[in-house]
């Protein structure tokens, strides 16, 4: 009843006079303040830092990223399908050698399908080759020379429209994944590509109002009477399109075809899928409710204006509003904050990025092209508005929380203090201490229990003390300082432990014991353990002794213990010793090397410049193979001695296993310090000898291998791979000696052995495939034979060279040979079965002349290209050296047609001894040789020679590397028999036909010969 009246009296006067309150009201007050003034603080921030608007600015600016980055790549896109020079002078001279030849004749083209049929067909394959080298869906070519103004809607226009779903795909071997959408049979019959669902002969014209893809270009050509280039007068559809019975829509660029003459005879285009265009807009990336849209759009309108329409070309979305929006039109408005579409009367925020096609003075120059990423407004800001929500939540939340908690947290801190005060207060009053309750609260329960047994303490601890040191089994001594009095207490034992006399006079307060236990401290060696003790070094008379001195402080107390603790430190010692030393060499083992080196890398400023020295003994094995394992462990020894007395202090030195040593040299400012170090090291290892057994002596030979810190790298164990690499370098190419690591040997060790694991997964998966070169008859122009030409689809291997080099390297010659007989055989013989190449011409396969297969692997060509051997040229390469033995075993191989090709006749092992050795059938000379024979007499003399030489034997010459109109010219004058080079004809997956310049070339001289 006492406590519950006196609390509630609330504010009292002190006895100083002081107006006093509760200490519930204290604390709820305090509490109180803090919480207001952070939830002020919470609420100016938010406001201060505009958290809303900044998320909104960093939605934005994300956006406005997005689309930046797509726009480049789909600006490249349609500016690398839009590049058709290459294609329409290809067309045009096709064209014209037509016309030239009276195969052609432009009025009828028209009408006439069989002409159109034939130019159609001629310039199909390079349709197929520029589909294959352009990202894009489609190609195409439309043929007319009449105005489009007078055509009938619905007239058919010849012409060839064929496509590729899925570009990016890697190309058929045989073209199954290329249709045919427009063209005539005969073209779907000479180019063997299968005809779409939709196919028809010929592409309907639908009037200038339709939605065509090559009127525009054509008309505004035709129109202007061809006074520009044919890529100026270059379009793109505004507007997605289809082809009648296909529901593919597609865009399309397209320019017309021009001869020199100013004839305007047609269009050439190519198409992208709208599809296709969707996948490389992917509008997943805007954001992450799949919310967003990609528009790419065309207007004629100013960009800057407040407000331009925009016509839709393909929209790239999953976004049912931006999907439903009208076809073709769009109205983009600038606002304050950016671009804004309205999308059934939802606003999206929008980034417009412009997409440079045309030229400035081009005729469609004023069509603006535009990538457009929009985004609907509440999704794109919904995480700025989700966070405003939040923010409110929590202010309000921290504010009711706060009030709630500061109202429980002060009745439950003031309760437990005002017990206590009563009931000391009632104990003053009997006059006698009383047992105080435990509150829980850890102070208030250690003051408790300090006021309670303070009396007991006092007259208990002495005792306590003194039995304790009287029943341990171990030295023992103690002191106990107590503050609040002044006294110290001292056992007999404790200055004697520590190695120190008691005062003379006895007197001993707290300030002169601490002084006296510092100086003790001080004066002897002392180390201070994991839990905070000191462990001091006691040496007398001769022995040392291991002290441990254990102090605690508890309030105005406190108690040292001093305890002899020399047996055991020194069976730890002991064990430490065995632990981290190599017990042969006294030096650092591998587990103490690593850890030293640890703590010393965990400090960079203890290491300053450093080195790391790996290093080798080089004649163990032979001491250990002569003498016994014995001597080796002396040779050993003596090598770990020399290193121990031959290093500066400080330096980590370690037998890491039987023959390994490392070294670590730390702390210097410069290198050259340290390779003095290393050179007085490597002097005295040079002067040392271990005796063998007989009296001989034998100097240690050690190689070793150095890694710099700070230079090299910064850690540890990168160091140990770099000195580990240089060692590895003088082991095996001058041991005895010491290297530097060098960055460029490890890149360049690298790259080798990286080219080394290529070249087995070449070998072991066959990477390689084979392309062939025409060989054309330099008297009517034929093919009269087709060159295997090994290429690898590996980035590193790309070049046959490279990959002869590794063969050489690794012995695998061999297995070279086997891949290119099989590889090249299998490839010709699936051309040949599909009419791609003449099943008569003979077929050159490059041979490593001193290399010949084994009986087996010709047994099993034999049994399954026996026909196709019989038209096999063996030719011999420059790089290896002939073998007698192996052109024999190449001449006798079951169903070999004999013929030999020297190849590279004028270089390398080409020359004349190979040409007498070898009596081939055929010649082909070097192209170092060809090139640029039109101005080199001295080249035309070597030709004439070789030619002079090799007609009365009945060897051909074959002329290799043609280039240019000038070197043909020059070959044919001086009488060669076969012709190859990038000037007929290009090596090819599927071989093409002579190039009409050089057959009319070769027309040109025989018909002038004639004359």
């Amino acid at each position: 009843m006492m406590l519950h009246r006196r609390a509630a009296q609330g504010t009292q006067t002190s006895r100083r006079g002081e107006k006093t309150q509760p200490i519930f009201c204290t604390i709820f007050g305090a509490m109180m303040l803090v919480l207001v003034a952070e939830v002020l603080l919470l609420v100016i921030s938010i406001c201060v830092t505009d958290v809303g608007g900044r998320l909104n600015q960093n939605a934005k600016d994300m956006l406005a990223m997005q689309v930046r980055n797509r726009v480049g790549y789909v600006q490249d896109l349609m500016q690398d399908a839009q590049d058709l020079t290459d294609l329409s002078d290809y067309i045009d001279r096709a064209t014209l050698a037509m016309v030239n030849t009276g195969r052609l004749d432009l009025d009828a083209l028209n009408t006439d399908s069989e002409q159109s049929s034939a130019l159609l067909a001629a310039i199909a394959p390079e349709l197929v080759n520029t589909l294959r080298a352009r990202s894009v869906t489609g190609i195409f070519v439309v043929l007319n020379t009449e105005d489009l103004r007078i055509l009938d809607v619905g007239s058919g226009v010849p012409g060839i429209y064929l496509r590729d779903l899925d570009p990016d795909a890697r190309p058929s071997e045989e073209n199954a994944d290329l249709l045919i959408e427009r063209g005539s049979a005969a073209v779907v019959k000479a180019l063997g590509i299968t005809t779409d669902k939709s196919w028809q002969p010929v592409l309907r014209y639908y009037g200038l109002k339709g939605r065509g893809f090559f009127k525009d270009p054509f008309l505004r050509a035709y129109e202007d009477n061809a006074r520009l280039s044919e890529e100026y007068y270059g379009r793109w559809t505004t507007s997605a399109y289809t082809i009648s019975d296909d529901d593919r829509s597609a865009i399309a660029y397209s320019q017309p075809l021009i001869l020199p003459d100013g004839t305007v005879y047609g269009v050439v285009g190519v198409e992208l899928l709208t599809s296709y265009l969707q996948e490389k807009m992917p509008y997943e990336e805007l954001q992450n409710e799949k919310r967003g849209a990609y528009f790419l759009v065309s207007t004629t309108a100013d960009e800057d204006a407040e407000e331009f329409v925009v016509s839709k070309s393909v929209t790239s979305s999953q976004d049912s509003y931006a999907l439903e929006e009208p076809e073709s039109m769009m109205r983009c408005e600038r606002r304050a904050d950016g671009c804004w579409l309205n999308l059934h009367k939802r606003d999206y925020y929008a980034v417009a990025m412009p997409i440079f096609l045309y030229s400035r003075n081009a005729p469609f120059s004023d069509e603006h092209w535009l990538l457009i990423g929009a985004v609907n407004s509440q999704t794109l800001f919904s995480f700025a508005q989700n966070v405003r929500h939040v923010l409110t939540a929590v202010v309000v939340g921290t504010l009711v929380l706060g009030i709630l908690s500061s109202l429980l947290i002060a009745h439950k801190l003031a309760r437990p203090v005002e017990l206590l005060y009563y009931e000391v207060v009632d104990g003053q009053e009997k006059k006698k201490f009383p047992e105080l309750s435990h509150t829980k609260i850890r102070e208030l329960d250690r003051l408790a229990d300090a006021l309670t047994s303070l009396n007991s303490e006092l007259l208990n601890n002495s005792t306590k003390f003194l039995r304790i040191m009287d029943m341990a089994s171990v030295e023992l001594g103690g002191y106990e300082l107590r503050f609040d009095t002044g006294s110290v207490y001292v056992t007999d034992n404790f200055f004697s432990l520590l190695g120190e006399p008691l005062p003379k006079d006895g007197f001993l307060s707290v300030r002169r014991f601490e002084e006296i236990l510092t100086r003790i401290q001080l004066s002897r060696p002392c180390t201070t353990t994991e839990r905070g003790d000191k462990l001091l070094t006691i040496r007398k008379g001769g022995q040392t002794r291991y002290v441990l001195l254990r102090v605690t402080k508890d309030w105005n107390v406190q108690v040292g213990l001093a305890e002899d603790v020399t047996a055991a430190t020194l069976e730890r010692l002991r064990i430490e010793h065995e632990r981290d030393y190599d017990i042969l060499t006294g030096l650092y083992n591998r587990q103490a090397f690593q850890r030293v080196c640890g703590e010393l890398f965990e400090d960079p400023q203890q290491l300053g410049t450093a080195a790391l020295l790996m290093m080798d003994l080089d004649n163990l094995k032979h001491v250990n193979d002569t003498y016994g394992h014995d001597w080796g462990d002396q040779y050993i020894h003596r090598t770990g001695l020399c290193l121990a007395e031959n290093t500066p202090a400080g330096t980590v030195v370690a037998r890491l296993s039987g023959d390994e040593f490392m070294l670590l040299f730390y702390g210097y400012l410069n290198r050259e310090q340290i390779r003095e170090k290393v050179r007085i090291l490597s002097d005295a290892m040079q002067k040392s000898v271990a005796v063998l057994p007989g009296g001989s002596e034998l100097r240690i030979s050690i190689s070793g291998g150095m890694a710099w810190y700070p230079e090299d790298s910064r850690n540890m164990e990168t160091l140990k791979k770099y000195a580990d690499f240089a060692l590895y370098q003088v082991k095996h190419s001058h041991k005895g000696c010491l290297q530097e690591f060098s960055m460029e040997s490890y890149r360049r060790e690298a790259q080798t052995a990286q080219l080394r694991r290529d070249f087995q997964q070449l070998l072991t998966e066959e990477r390689v495939y084979y392309m062939f070169q025409p060989i054309f008859s330099a008297y009517d122009g034929r093919v009269m034979a087709y060159e295997a030409l090994m290429r690898s689809d590996m980035e590193r291997l790309r070049s046959p060279a490279t990959i002869m080099k590794l063969a050489r390297e690794q012995g695998a010659l061999q297995e070279i040979e086997r891949l290119t007989f099989f590889k090249s055989l299998e490839t010709f013989d699936h051309l040949r079965s599909e009419g791609l190449v003449r099943r008569d011409a003979l077929l050159f396969i490059n041979s490593i002349a001193s290399i010949a297969l084994p009986q087996e692997d010709c047994e099993y060509m034999d049994s399954r290209w026996h026909e196709l051997l019989r038209q096999v040229v063996i030719e011999i390469t420059e790089e290896e050296a002939m073998d007698r033995e192996a052109m024999e075993a190449k001449r006798r191989a079951p169903s070999s047609s004999g013929m030999f090709a020297l190849d590279d006749y004028g270089s390398g092992y080409s020359n004349e001894g190979s040409l007498l050795e070898l009596s081939p059938r055929f010649i082909k000379v070097d192209l170092t040789i060809i090139r640029g024979i039109d101005t080199d007499p001295d080249k035309q003399q070597i030709v004439q020679n070789i030619v002079a030489y090799a007609h009365p034997r009945s060897m051909q010459i074959i002329a290799e590397g043609v280039e240019t109109a000038e070197e043909l010219k020059k070959v044919l004058e001086l009488g060669v028999d076969g012709l190859q080079g990038y000037f007929l004809a290009k090596p090819a997956n599927i071989p093409t036909r002579i190039a009409p310049a050089a057959r009319q070339i070769i027309e040109n001289s025989h018909s002038s010969d004639c004359g």
